[in-house]
């Protein structure tokens, strides 16, 4: 538990001290560019940042929350930031989201692939503006398209982009350098169910591998060794983790309920059968929460709202277990 549970709209208490409160008070230059509304000033998302650049409210032409602007507003931010201090750089990606609209050279790029099944249908209801459950709505549908391997393509062609993006972020900054004692982490606040468990484009709602199993991908040169770790792990880890590489003081290591992966990223900690990762999704009112815990094979799910028992093993039954190890998703 982080101590926060919002909605989107809902601010930041400002009582709680934010991972770049600490980093500044501990001598650092902290900058953030971020592209989704939902993370702006106004939800108090800025705490503890020197520079808060929002793409939304550049003005500039074109689109402003694509990724390229991003990377674009990244450089020019990190070119200001101070060589006599250690910096932390937040750099937030909207892509790839819902409409899936990447730009050339990645769009078309996975149409008729290999890996296209057009025998797949979406169902569409067009007496419905937004659907997410066994079908969409017609503001969602995609150049009149309804196989789902379309908008599966678009979706993998966004990711492309995204990931090409990132990397000219990391070239351009390592060009001078700069990346030799820096340590970068690559991660996600989420998923996305496309089509899985009859949930269409979105995120939130369940509590499934789709949407909880995301990218973890931590560099730092000669530090870091180079492994594959496939425990889970819990996205609450992360801050412990950057304030004890910060060499930022903790109580024990930990950060909340999150513990500091150090040991377990140098190759020193030994696997134990306590790795466990406890997530929530779902609406966070009335005590509608989903919960899960699971280790490296296991999953356990509980649903108490008999409305979201019904898309997952049916009303009354609270409890699931699955083993990913032979149903990964």
């Amino acid at each position: 538990d982080n101590q926060i549970v919002r909605r989107i709209g809902i601010p930041l208490p400002t009582e709680y001290e934010l991972l770049a409160e600490t980093l500044s008070a501990h001598g650092y230059a902290t900058a953030a560019v971020v592209s989704n509304g939902a993370v702006g000033e106004e939800f108090n998302f800025d705490q503890g940042f020197d520079t808060y650049v929002q793409t939304w409210k550049a003005e500039v032409d074109g689109p402003r929350n694509v990724a390229t602007r991003v990377t674009d507003e990244a450089l020019a931010v990190a070119a200001g930031l101070p060589d006599d201090r250690p910096f932390f750089l937040w750099v937030h990606y909207l892509d790839p989201h819902f409409p899936y609209t990447p730009p050339e050279p990645f769009a078309g790029r996975f149409l008729d692939d290999e890996y296209y099944d057009p025998t797949e249908t979406i169902d569409i209801d067009r007496t419905k503006h937004k659907k997410q459950m066994r079908g969409i709505g017609r503001s969602q549908v995609l150049d009149d398209r309804k196989e789902l391997a379309y908008y599966v393509a678009r979706y993998d062609e966004e990711i492309a982009y995204a990931d090409a993006e990132i990397g000219r972020l990391l070239e351009t900054l390592g060009a001078n350098g700069r990346m030799d004692s820096t340590m970068t982490v690559v991660t996600s606040d989420h998923g996305e169910s496309l089509g899985d468990h009859h949930f269409y484009f979105d995120h939130g709602r369940f509590i499934f591998q789709t949407c909880v199993r995301v990218p973890f991908i931590v560099h730092y040169p000669g530090v870091i060794p180079p492994a594959v770790d496939t425990d889970p792990l819990e996205l609450l880890d992360l801050t412990p983790t950057l304030l004890e590489i910060a060499r930022v003081p903790t109580f024990e290591g930990r950060w909340g309920q999150g513990r500091s992966l150090t040991a377990r990223l140098l190759g020193k900690e030994e696997p134990t059968e306590e790795r466990l990762a406890f997530s929530e999704a779902g609406w966070a009112t009335q005590g509608k929460w989903q919960k899960s815990v699971q280790d490296s094979r296991f999953k356990l799910i509980y649903v108490l709202d008999g409305g979201a028992q019904r898309w997952i093993d049916g009303p009354g039954q609270e409890w699931v277990m699955y083993d990913l190890e032979n149903d990964p998703n």
